[in-house]
Formats: structure tokens, sequence, C-alpha cells
């Protein structure tokens, strides 16, 4: 038996096709019969209704169908492939993004003004870096939150080393 995953128009639909003659559409069985008119228009019989369509790839992920000059999303996927969309898309969605702030240039680190875990606006001043007997504002690049930081107050820190991390 075929299973199948298909998305019309964003709603899904469990499709299988039991033989020959007879699909299954969310457990509701139907007739149905395909008549390929050519490679992209198909006259699609189901229940004795009669559906004149035209099926052409929209992208690599979607297909439109015209069904009775009436436009249609598609995405058709077996259900082993619908279950790894979904394994994917929830790793996908778990998946933090880390900003890791470095040092512009060497000096000491003179005051730390935020903790982990603090949230933080993009400009806001995380430390004071002291260089050539010059103050430095080293400032967040986005909004989000510190993640950690990877320096102490009165520490020599070198160009480019990691001084806190933004999620």
């Amino acid at each position: 038996m075929n299973e199948f995953v298909v998305r019309i128009n964003g709603s899904l639909k469990q499709v299988k096709i039991v033989d020959e003659n007879i699909v299954e559409i969310d457990n509701v069985q139907m007739n149905y019969a395909i008549t390929e008119l050519s490679p992209s228009k198909f006259i699609l019989k189901i229940n004795n209704k009669i559906y004149e369509t035209s099926l052409w790839k929209k992208s690599d992920s979607e297909d439109s169908i015209l069904v009775n000059n009436y436009y249609t999303n598609l995405n058709i996927r077996t259900t082993l492939q619908e279950k790894a969309y979904k394994l994917l898309s929830a790793s996908q969605s778990n998946t933090e993004t880390v900003t890791i702030i470095k040092s512009p240039m060497p000096g000491l680190v003179f005051k730390i003004l935020k903790n982990a875990g603090d949230n933080i606006v993009k400009g806001e001043t995380v430390m004071i870096l002291e260089a050539m007997k010059m103050e430095n504002e080293i400032k967040s690049n986005i909004d989000g939150k510190i993640k950690e930081i990877f320096v102490s107050e009165g520490k020599p820190v070198e160009k480019y080393i990691s001084l806190f991390s933004l999620k």
C-alpha cells in the first residue's frame, strides 16, 4: 500500500492508494481513475465526479495544481519523507543562534557592566576595555540575552579573544 501526506493549501491529508481503483483519504475510501492527457494534464475521476487538472512545479518543495479552473498549492510527500521533514523542522526550531563578541584590540578588561542571563538591546554597553590609556566600550550588536561572559575584570585580553556570547 502506498501512503502519502498531501498538503493542500496548508491543510494536511493522509492519502493511501489501496489498489489501482481505490484511494483512501483521511480514512475514507473512494473509487478513483486517472487519465493522462499530457505530462502535465489529467482527468481525475473520484466517486464519479470528474475533475480536469493541470499540474506544474512551483518550486522544489511545492507544486501548483489547477482543478476545474481553481489554483491550489500542493505538496506531496511519502509518510517517511513527512516524518523526516518534521524531525528536521523540530531540530531547526530548537537550534539557538549564538553570537560571539570578540575583542577588537589587545587591552585590559576594565569593567564588566552586565552578567550572564541579562537581557540586552543592540548598542548597549556590556563591558569596558582599557587600551593605551583609553576606555573603549564593547557593545552588543544584537537584541538578545547574554549567554556567557568569557573574561573577568582586571585581566588582560589579546586581539580577537572571545569576550562574551549573545543569544
